[in-house]
């Protein structure tokens, strides 16, 4: 398995490790909108898959002092990291978030007769050379705000040896889980905080590595998480992807029902349920459709227009743009434009789900996911549609202030103040919350601190 930087085709994992247990509108106003919002909080991880190389993307957050977050990931050979940003992930979110609709209730617009209808860089480093005890070093490299070390043992007690007289405390349930990815011929990546360094600097960073290898490291995320674990993971590559040995399902729109007294569907509560009917190990393909090649305009002009929100200007506040088009470049090396996808899953995967690394495979159905659904099923009390207006002597609405405004009902920008019929309805679209776990992504974080949310 390879690991990669920005957005690209390996997985890797991070896993929070705990080293101390004590701080361990529309026509006329005719409209009525209902939406619904689901906020979820969890690990979120982009994978780019491709013949030529994988790169995972991963966000990253953690609450102590600086000095004690550090970084454990099995990798599989040299890797090259390299920063994202967490724009990036906005971004995915906003073009894969599903939306569901409510129906549409027509109203009568009252009949007025003059309307007709409505990266980073990566500083220095030394390549090669022994770690001391039974590990090799096999690069060295300073990336933004972090250093990184990548490292080869073929004995599982050397290379926890290493660890910990480099500060990098492992908890003795983790230890096995390092042993096994030894004995199965892992390398790993080291990263931690330059000195000096706030984790106010802190950025997603980007592995990657030559090939694919399209899995997750999931048997250490374990460390360090509770009882059930929200990951968020999207997949550009050539064809839509799903989980391999993991149950998977799909939410369809028949399923759907839209709550009037509650302002929502029941959306939340069948993704519920498909995780719960697997014990906590199954995985809802969320949305798979072709990505545009316009997908990621948006995501340049932030870095062009707004370059130091965007999270990718140097810290002189300049190559925004070149950062964030080498970012887009790394999540779709290697894939054909005219065949490229995105596809989003999510999980709450139980601990016991944990025992087994991800291994993704390109969707037997390659056809599209639906994200956008239209709910024909209700119930509840729908809303009632508001009186309509009473027409003027000239067969057009009202203005604004309840007086008749003799124009037949053009409005003062130059529309339509009416419609033949108003609708009534609303949407909903489900989302990530700005709330992050402390530690978001795959892989193994050792610290002495108590990582929590942001």
């Amino acid at each position: 398995m390879r690991i990669v930087k920005a957005l690209s085709t390996i997985p890797f994992l991070l896993i929070p490790i705990l080293a101390t247990a004590d701080d361990a509108v529309a026509c006329g106003g005719c409209f009525v909108q209902q939406t619904e919002n689901t906020q979820v909080t969890g690990h979120r991880m982009v994978l780019g898959v491709s013949t030529t190389q994988t790169t995972l993307y991963d966000q990253i957050t953690y609450s102590g002092a600086p000095e004690e977050f550090a970084w454990v990931l099995p990798i599989k050979g040299q890797v090259e990291v390299a920063l994202s940003s967490d724009a990036m992930f906005a971004h995915l979110e906003n073009i894969t978030a599903v939306t569901v609709n409510s129906p549409q209730i027509n109203c009568n617009p009252g009949g007025c007769p003059s309307f007709n209808g409505a990266g980073g860089s990566a500083a220095g480093g030394e390549e090669g050379g022994a770690g001391g005890g039974g590990v090799d070093i096999i690069a060295q490299q300073v990336v933004g705000p972090y250093e990184t070390v990548q490292l080869s043992a073929s004995d599982p007690g050397a290379l926890a040896n290493w660890l910990s007289q480099h500060g990098y405390n492992i908890p003795a349930d983790i230890q096995p889980v390092i042993d096994a990815y030894v004995a199965e011929d892992f390398d790993f990546l080291a990263l931690r905080l330059v000195p000096g360094e706030g984790i106010d600097s802190m950025r997603p960073v980007a592995i990657t590595t030559p090939g694919a290898a399209p899995a997750l490291p999931l048997r250490m995320v374990a460390a360090g998480t509770g009882a059930v674990t929200p990951i968020t993971l999207w997949i550009v590559s050539e064809g839509r992807y799903e989980p391999q040995n993991f149950p998977s399902f799909l939410i369809q729109e028949s399923q759907l029902v839209w709550n009037w007294d509650e302002q929502r569907s029941n959306y939340a509560d069948l993704k519920q349920a498909g995780f719960a009917s697997s014990n906590g190990s199954s995985w809802l393909v969320e949305a798979g459709e072709p990505l545009q090649p316009y997908a990621f305009e948006s995501l340049l002009d932030l870095a062009n227009y707004d370059p130091l929100n965007s999270g990718y200007a140097n810290d002189d506040g300049t190559m925004a743009a070149e950062n964030a088009q080498a970012d887009i470049d790394r999540l779709t090396a290697g894939t054909d434009p005219a065949s490229r996808y995105i596809t989003r899953i999510s999980a709450e995967l139980a601990r016991s789900a944990l025992a087994d690394d991800l291994v993704l495979q390109a969707s037997p159905d390659q056809s599209m996911v639906n994200r956008y659904f239209f709910v024909q099923n209700t119930v509840g009390t729908a809303p009632e549609c508001p009186p309509p207006p009473v027409c003027d002597d000239d067969g057009g609405w009202p203005d604004g202030d309840g007086e008749v405004d003799g124009t037949g009902g053009a409005s003062a920008s130059g529309g339509s103040a009416g419609c033949d019929s108003c609708a009534v309805g609303g949407s909903e679209r489900t989302s990530l919350g700005a709330g992050l776990a402390a530690m978001v992504g795959l892989g193994l974080v050792l610290g002495r601190r108590r990582l929590s949310k942001r």
